[in-house]
């Protein structure tokens, strides 16, 4: 059974909660890539999202919480938005980037 350290995956400033998300987020895409290109997946595709994550395929890059308004209510509701960076081999550095929400 894989138990990878948070610690190991994110920044210490970075949310555990946005690492859970960004690897349901993955583990998602990967079923999907194997069911268009109908595979047959060995490994759980959570194992295989948290190896993208371990091997730095994948990073997750976190927006800033919104600061409460005049009225007390926040924008976000106190949660913060992640994004899912794909490291691409291109040489140009262009990545994809997925919104979690």
């Amino acid at each position: 059974m894989l138990k990878p350290s948070a610690d190991l995956i994110i920044d210490p400033k970075q949310s555990r909660y946005s690492l859970v998300v960004g690897v349901a987020k993955r583990a998602r895409q990967i079923v999907e890539e194997a069911e268009k290109n109908g595979e047959i997946l060995i490994e759980k595709p959570v194992d295989l999202a948290v190896h993208d994550f371990m091997d730095e395929k994948y990073q997750l890059v976190e927006n800033p919480v919104v600061e409460d308004d005049e009225d007390g209510a926040s924008a976000a509701c106190g949660q913060q938005d992640a994004v899912l960076t794909e490291e691409s081999g291109d040489p140009a550095g262009e990545a994809e980037d997925i919104v979690l929400e």
